[in-house]
Order: structure tokens, then C-alpha cells, then sequence
């Protein structure tokens, strides 16, 4: 979602604005252990914040549609609910609910199977994190954030965005990110390749997939 990644150099990258993609990469030399890496990106989405905030959420179906994952699999039994404070004003409190879920990702014949703690907080972040006991990444997170944004904006709204006759704005402010760490040098030079790829076409194949769920 993605469900997605140190060595002590000069940092190569750019500062990163509403729909537009920087990476950021901590080179590593020979020796050095694998290099951490970072990417961010932001877009508004002509949907609601919740309808955002499910399909990001659906990850049994990342399979059908996200870049080069294969597999996309929650794990049902790990399912944990709980009571937490709210954003907004008018609630106490609300749900905020966490599950694991088995993510392939890759080309033929190269692919990765890990396993990712996702967190769901409706409708504000998504975060997942990669279980180390997997053996690919020392450190691995994503992170999503939905916020209701006027048309036209650029950046989120001090509070809440009301329409003319109370409704809630239809357009969605979306920023991801992902860090990420290989366990190895070695394997990070075969993955990284194809992870920066996936973490580069995300943000456009999810926005696809609004468009083909709840129109364009």
C-alpha cells in the first residue's frame, strides 16, 4: 500500500511538493551496509476522503491492480480493535483498528514475500509496517494520509472543509510515503531496482483505480 525501507553520506534528493515525487537515497559504498531509502508523494483526489480511505484499505485486492504485487493476502484471525481519541470534535473517541497482511511483490523471476502490520485509523492514515522476522528489510514503513481539501488546493485546510448545505468536500488530499531498509547490501542491490519503480507509479495506479470504482 505500499505495504512498504543507513550509512552515514550525503543526501541526493529534492523538496517535495502537491503532485510531485521526490526520492531521496542514503548512498551506501562497498562494504557499508545496505542503504536506506525514502519517497514521498502527494496528489488531490477527486473522491471523497472515505472512499479513499477504503480502497487504500482493501489490501486483499492490491493483487488486481497495484504495480508488480502478485500477492495480497490479510490475515483474518489477526484482526485487533480498539478505542482511541478522535480528530474530530464532535466524537470522543473512535476505532482504530490493525491487521497483518502477506504481501508478493516483484518480476519473474525475482520476488519478495514479506509480512506487513497495517494499522487503519478511518478515514485520516494508513500505516503498514514489515515484521523484521521476515528476513528482506532491517526496517520497512509506509505511510498514508487522507485529508478533505477544497478544489483546487494544494495543501490541507486548518479544519474541516463544509460545502454549500453541509456536505463534506469531495476532493481528497493524499500524501504517501515509504522508508525502507534491505537486511543485506546484497540484496538490496538485486530489489531495489524494482521497488523504487513500485513506490514511483503507486500514487497513478491507485488514482486509476478511484476512477474505475466510482467514476471519473
Amino acid at each position: 500500500m505500499f505495504l512498504f525501507s543507513r550509512a552515514q553520506r550525503s543526501i541526493v534528493g529534492t523538496s517535495f511538493k502537491c503532485g510531485r515525487r521526490g526520492f531521496l537515497l542514503f548512498s551506501a559504498g562497498i562494504g557499508q551496509r545496505a542503504p536506506r531509502q525514502r519517497f514521498q508523494d502527494s496528489q488531490v483526489f477527486p473522491y471523497a476522503r472515505e472512499q479513499v480511505f477504503d480502497l487504500v484499505a482493501d489490501i486483499d485486492r492490491y493483487r488486481e491492480y497495484v504495480p508488480m504485487c502478485t500477492e495480497s493476502t490479510v490475515l483474518r484471525d489477526t484482526w485487533r480493535i480498539e478505542r482511541v481519541p478522535t480528530r474530530e470534535p464532535a466524537k470522543q473517541s473512535t476505532e482504530r483498528r490493525s491487521v497483518q497482511a502477506v504481501l508478493t511483490v516483484g518480476y519473474p523471476p525475482f520476488h519478495e514475500r514479506y509480512t506487513s502490520y497495517v494499522v487503519l485509523e478511518r478515514p485520516w492514515r494508513i500505516t503498514a509496517t514489515a515484521d523484521q522476522k521476515d528476513g528482506i528489510f532491517k526496517y520497512m514503513r509506509t505511510v498514508w494520509d487522507f485529508a478533505s481539501t477544497p478544489v483546487g488546493a494544494t495543501t490541507p485546510p486548518p479544519g474541516p472543509v463544509v460545502l454549500e448545505g453541509g456536505q463534506t468536500s469531495a476532493h481528497t488530499l493524499v500524501r504517501f510515503s515509504i522508508e525502507y531498509e534491505f537486511a543485506s547490501a546484497l540484496h538490496a542491490h538485486a530489489a531495489s531496482l524494482v521497488f523504487d519503480k513500485m513506490a514511483r507509479s503507486n500514487m497513478a495506479a491507485y488514482l486509476a483505480r478511484c476512477n474505475a470504482l466510482y467514476g471519473e
